[in-house]
């Protein structure tokens, strides 16, 4: 048996213990549907309960005792199957039967007993309610439409819809605008860079309100064309974000495989339809209009939506359906997480469990394989839902919502799995327990013992280069010609300003006249206090001068490397004025050469002067990495890069913000100063890769350190 949810049964005591001495009748309004066969070629039938609108599929064995169900009797039940089929059940397979039926309330209310055993469930559910709000309050639906009425009376009109030809043509003008957006990508991928921004962000809900309803109008309209009827549409929220949901359970009664799976994949194809023709429109639309920016929106939210979430068959959604229609494997997750489970406890403790269902060796593997991934998958997905609860809610409720998933989600299945080990420790081998004891302590470890890690990151290398500025607005008094080689402390460039002459004159001036009033002292009565207060003015006029003539000295300006002068500012000549911002030329010593790279701000701290680098260059310049030092990190973040090569714009590695905002990077990026052993092979600027050498951590210890942060800053410690 297997259906929408869980169906596993408790077995407990013998079967005689577990059967009534009469069977109670099933409820009347319970109906039964052929189904599509099952792998095996199986006959199969779905119960529909229309109360809640769930759907147990049940196979030959079980309709066979639910067909002779009436006799009330088990033992004229078994014997009735045994003698009128190929069957031959047993009080085990009927026990299973029953207990399916009553805990799923597929019963009608037959004696005082089962009567009191339906309020006592009852009376646990009532008390159960704080726990089921606890790891309930991320997801909940609210029904908002009932649209069967309304999507039959609409249907006939899009029937067009569901033809050869519409698929056909849909499929030729998405590959269409597929085609023109691959040859203008740069220009696709910039419009993405441009709206992180807030308005864009508003920009891109609309988007997904739209591409939304179209998604769920796909799955209703289609289970509508098959004869199905759409119970209710509505708004289900996960993590307080709303999503937008059709209820397509009654596909289940579906005995076709082909048309379930068209009803699975009708949200999917939908969405990537309209991610096509949006594309194409984008193409052909005005540039800078805003049907061309909403068509982008449209475009992109449906290949996001599409290609990270509908499409991922480790949670519930499109992808999970789809897969589990392909393969005939109705309730794939359970399925394959019972099975993964079972050779997980027989390769470690040296069980031999047989496996819950068995399978061809290759599908048991790729099941095995699949129960594996999902687990890992599902870990990240409830972590990132506990940081995104702790950051949503205030301290206190964040801090303890954030306990309770990663309790409930992460912590209670490990637990209750290794209970199980427990439970059932005498039956490990002696072998296997060292095997497990040496795992565990190997994986603790492993991850206690510091590990060095290397830090990527996106650098450019050059020369070794010294641009020259004016320190101040100042006059042009010489300047070189054209290119040519200097050596260190050559004077390149020699400017003057004339106000600064003039305070050195006036200075010199003062401080000659004081050392004349100075000679004129002999004799005078008061002559030694006047000369303490003129030597004072003297030795302040000197250090004015001195001042002066520093300041003009910083307009001489020197190479402080040996190299040669290029890229001279071709307006430069003798009397031309210019500003401390203008570039005058550039000093390069061809035989050093240097890199910057920019780190992320998490892996700053990783970083320190003297570790080791390797730079990768990229394309035809990729010849052989260069290796290098740290000379220095920048504590402060890059808020312009130094090379437009280095922006997306111009293909480099680096996302920039929008135009108005230059050449600064969307994150926060921090600029590191590396010395090269070597120059390179090309005298021109290198785009690669650099490989730091980072700081030797401990896993383990970088794991629980944002945890005692947290709770050190939430606690007030």
């Amino acid at each position: 048996m297997d259906g929408p949810v869980s169906t596993a049964v408790i077995q407990m005591g013998t079967a005689a213990s577990r059967l009534p001495v009469a069977l109670p009748p099933l409820r009347e309004e319970l109906q039964l549907h052929p189904a599509a066969a099952h792998a095996d070629g199986s006959p199969a039938w779905v119960i529909q309960d229309p109360v809640t609108n769930a759907f147990y599929r049940i196979g030959w064995l079980e309709f066979e005792l639910l067909s002779r169900w009436a006799l009330g009797a088990p033992q004229l039940v078994l014997s009735a199957t045994t003698s009128d089929t190929l069957l031959k059940p047993g009080e085990d397979e009927l026990a299973d039967l029953y207990e399916f039926l009553l805990a799923h309330q597929l019963l009608s209310v037959h004696h005082a007993g089962y009567t009191r055993h339906l309020a006592q469930r009852h009376r646990k559910q009532h008390m159960a309610k704080a726990r089921w709000l606890l790891h309930h309050y991320l997801f909940f639906r609210l029904p908002l439409l009932n649209p069967a009425a309304t999507l039959q009376k609409i249907l006939p009109w899009l029937s067009w819809l569901f033809t050869r030809g519409t698929a056909l043509g849909v499929a030729s003008l998405c590959l269409l605008g597929l085609l023109l957006t691959a040859r203008q990508w740069d220009a696709f991928s910039a419009s993405f860079v441009d709206t992180l921004t807030l308005g864009g962000l508003g920009g891109y809900l609309a988007a997904l309100a739209v591409t939304k309803s179209l998604h769920e109008l796909g799955h209703a309209l289609t289970a509508t064309r098959y004869g199905l009827r759409v119970a209710h549409m509505g708004v289900a929220f996960v993590v307080m974000w709303p999503m937008l949901y059709t209820d397509t359970g009654e596909s289940w009664r579906l005995r076709d495989r082909r048309q379930r799976l068209a009803i699975a994949s009708a949200g999917l194809v939908t969405e990537l339809a309209l991610a096509g023709l949006a594309m194409l429109a984008w193409n052909l639309a005005a540039d800078g209009s805003a049907l061309k920016q909403s068509l982008f929106y449209l475009a992109s939210t449906a290949w996001l939506i599409s290609l990270t979430l509908n499409i991922s068959p480790f949670m519930r959604f499109d992808g999970y359906f789809i897969v589990s229609d392909a393969l005939d494997l109705p309730n794939l997750h359970e399925r394959a997480s019972a099975l993964a489970r079972t050779a997980l406890r027989n390769t470690l403790l040296g069980w031999a469990d047989p496996d819950p269902e068995r399978f061809e060796p290759g599908r048991r593997r790729a099941l095995i394989a699949f129960a594996y991934i999902t687990w890992v998958y599902r870990l990240g997905v409830f972590l990132g839902i506990a940081a995104a609860v702790y950051l949503f809610f205030f301290k206190l409720l964040g801090l303890f919502l954030f306990a309770v998933e990663v309790v409930w989600f992460v912590l209670r299945p490990v637990a209750a799995e290794l209970r199980v080990w427990a439970s059932r420790r005498s039956e490990i081998r002696r072998g296997r327990r060292w095997l497990a004891v040496l795992f565990a302590g190997g994986l603790l470890l492993a991850a206690a013992v510091p590990w060095g890690v290397e830090v990527h990151a996106p650098a450019w290398a050059h020369p070794e280069t010294h641009g020259f500025y004016s320190p101040l607005p100042a006059r042009v008094v010489r300047a070189p010609s054209r290119p040519g080689s200097v050596a260190a402390g050559a004077p390149v460039f020699e400017l003057e300003q004339p106000e600064i002459g003039y305070r050195a004159d006036a200075s010199r001036a003062a401080s000659e006249a004081v050392e004349s009033e100075l000679r004129g002292l002999t004799g005078e009565a008061n002559g030694e206090e006047r000369r303490f207060a003129l030597l004072q003015r003297q030795a302040m006029r000197a250090a004015e001068w001195q001042a002066q003539q520093d300041e003009a000295g910083r307009l001489q300006l020197k190479a402080p490397f040996a190299g040669l002068v290029a890229d001279i500012d071709p307006e430069l000549a003798p009397g031309v004025w210019v500003t401390p911002r203008q570039p005058l030329a550039i000093l390069v010593d061809p035989s050093r050469w240097q890199a910057e790279a920019f780190v992320s701000q998490a892996d700053l701290s990783r970083l320190k002067t003297g570790s080791q680098v390797r730079f990768h260059a990229s394309g035809a310049d990729a010849v052989k990495a260069l290796n290098g030092t740290v000379t220095g990190i920048e504590s402060t973040r890059t808020v312009s890069l130094p090379h437009p090569m280095l922006s997306n714009r111009h293909g480099g590695p680096i996302t920039v913000l929008q135009e108005g905002s230059g050449l600064a990077p969307r994150d926060a990026l921090y600029r590191v100063r590396i010395r090269l052993d070597e120059p390179a092979a090309t005298p021109r600027m290198l785009l690669g890769q650099a490989v730091i050498e980072g700081e030797s951590r401990s896993w383990l210890v970088e794991a629980l350190k944002p945890a005692v942060v947290v709770l050190i800053r939430e606690f007030g410690f």
